[in-house]
């Protein structure tokens, strides 16, 4: 018996976005397989519910407690998580999660995510040194392969794998950066596999208003300091401890000094040098 599929997809100020996903998404559901959109915010998406697509509110964003609210609605074998930023790009996108559980011990489902910030060349979708917390991702490979992480513009569960580790940690917050991955090294410590599926595809738009990234560079850029330290708090080897700080300080500092400069352009630009009409 094929199993049945609750779909999951977080949403903050992006109304425009979720009804194509979602009309999308309809086309290829099987009997007993539900959408739960799950919108933070004060723009309720522009789509209506029916019998398959149910809209729940959360009005403080958060995107693990977004993922767990979708979580303890449903009741399906598997629990899907889309990016309301995403296309589904094949009519077979469902049928490859579902197949990819054929093995007792798949816990979780990484699929196929062209995005652009994937670094090419790679063999593996996924490596993670541990001696600094560097992780490289590239989920836009052909091969299939068990991997440590995933990506949660395009992910799955098992339900009784998700719940056996308590869901999302919602102590990740604002970008929630390393949430997904975090969740991934819970599922493998619990013993569960995480396999690659490239026949489940979806395109990442990476659209620049709303989600994530609406509350612009500055706090983005807080909260993946802060999420960062959390990360490695929870995951740095102890004897690794000097090297990770070492790594990310670096790694850091580099990104804020790129930020502050992207923003003394915008002053420069728009404050200094205004426009006279």
């Amino acid at each position: 018996m094929n199993p049945t599929i609750d779909i999951i997809i977080p949403t903050v100020e992006r109304p425009d976005f979720i009804g194509p996903l979602v009309r999308s998404l309809e086309k290829l559901l099987m009997a007993g397989d539900r959408v739960y959109v799950v919108w933070q915010g004060k723009h309720k998406p522009a789509f209506e519910e029916n019998g398959s697509v149910r809209f729940i509110h959360c009005a403080l964003p958060n995107l693990p407690k977004a993922r767990n609210r979708g979580i303890a609605e449903g009741s399906n074998d598997i629990v899907l998580f889309l990016d309301d930023d995403v296309e589904v790009l094949n009519a077979e996108f469902l049928e490859a999660h579902r197949n990819a559980y054929s093995n007792a011990n798949i816990g979780a489902v990484a699929g196929f995510v062209d995005d652009p910030l994937f670094v090419k060349g790679s063999a593996s979708c996924s490596t993670f040194d541990e001696t600094t917390g560097e992780i490289k991702q590239n989920f836009s490979l052909s091969q299939a392969q068990d991997t440590i992480s995933m990506m949660g513009a395009n992910m799955s569960m098992r339900r009784k794998a998700i719940e056996g580790i308590s869901g999302f940690d919602e102590r990740f917050k604002g970008n929630a950066l390393w949430e997904e991955i975090d969740c991934a090294f819970r599922l493998r410590a619990a013993g569960w596999t995480i396999r690659y599926c490239p026949e489940a595809k979806v395109r990442h738009v990476r659209e620049n208003s709303g989600g994530c990234r609406r509350a612009g560079p500055i706090i983005y850029t807080y909260h993946q300091f802060a999420n960062t330290a959390y990360f490695a708090a929870r995951h740095a080897p102890r004897v690794h401890y000097r090297s990770w700080m070492r790594f990310w300080k670096y790694r850091l500092e580099f990104i804020s000094r790129r930020r502050l400069l992207w923003l003394r352009q915008i002053v420069r630009a728009h404050v200094l040098n205004p426009v006279t009409v």
